[in-house]
């Protein structure tokens, strides 16, 4: 296998970081590491740079290299705790979590490219948009932009949006009951407007999700376009069993699991 590496890191970075994953799942302590020939033939690189990927692995106390005997295994890295949120904004309110969103732009306008077709409306008919930075302890954790026919937007923008979601205002106070028609999951990077509204730098990654709601006589309800920082927040799915009482077609384990929508 030959590797294609990531080119805005050094390659001994990216290299020490899949051997402390190896060190982690697949040795045991005092279990024989790979020779440095062998890593710099397994990465197609220098010698120079597998060292360098080595000590630091060797200076955190996982490794040890003795000379003429070769590299064990001395230590595995302690657990690091995941602090990125994952979930509905409902239960991070729940958890009485510092989250709010702040309304930066809303009104209609005519629709963008796809946007129309995804909601089912003709091109030239006006929807309503609307924008929305979401923080989490007082930094920005995803930005969302919601599309919406004007019926349901007009509505929803006289809201008072911060503390609470998209999706349970229009359940619970507008009385417009929803269920996920479909989502769509890409890794993308941040170009010039989304790097500055999170807060990340140009070119960094983040998740992207487009959801689309339809309301319970199958009419499209509202389209989710919204941008995660990927060091906050991670995408989880519980699916449903196959034949489990209970669970219908449409659920298949999607519904309300986008994280602060």
């Amino acid at each position: 296998m030959e590797y294609q590496f990531f080119s805005p890191f050094p390659k001994y970075l990216q290299i020490r970081e899949i051997l402390l994953r190896r060190i982690e799942r697949e040795f045991d302590i005092g279990g024989r590491f790979p020779t440095e020939q062998a890593l710099c033939e397994e990465f197609g690189v220098s010698r120079e740079t597998v060292r360098e990927a080595l000590s630091g692995l060797e200076r955190d106390g996982l490794i040890s290299r003795r000379r003429g005997r070769g590299t064990y295994v001395t230590k595995h890295p302690e657990p690091k705790l995941d602090t990125r949120l994952t979930g509905l904004v409902e239960d991070f309110s729940a958890l009485k979590f510092d989250t709010e969103a702040r309304v930066l732009e809303k009104g209609p306008i005519n629709p963008p490219r796809g946007v129309a077709s995804a909601l089912e409306l003709d091109p030239a008919e006006s929807i309503y948009r609307i924008m929305r930075l979401r923080m989490f302890e007082g930094r920005p954790l995803s930005a969302h932009e919601s599309f919406l026919p004007l019926e349901h937007g007009v509505r929803v923008a006289k809201l008072d949006l911060r503390y609470t979601s998209m999706v349970y205002e229009l359940e619970h106070t507008l009385n417009v009951p929803l269920w996920d028609d479909s989502q769509h999951i890409e890794a993308v990077i941040a170009e010039t407007t989304m790097a500055a509204l999170l807060d990340v730098p140009l070119g960094a990654p983040l998740l992207m999700l487009t959801r689309l709601c339809r309301t319970t006589d199958g009419r499209p309800a509202v389209l989710f376009r919204s941008h995660f920082r990927s060091d906050r927040y991670y995408y989880t799915v519980k699916l449903a069993q196959p034949g489990k009482p209970g669970a219908r077609p449409r659920d298949r384990g999607t519904r309300g699991i986008t994280g602060g929508i």
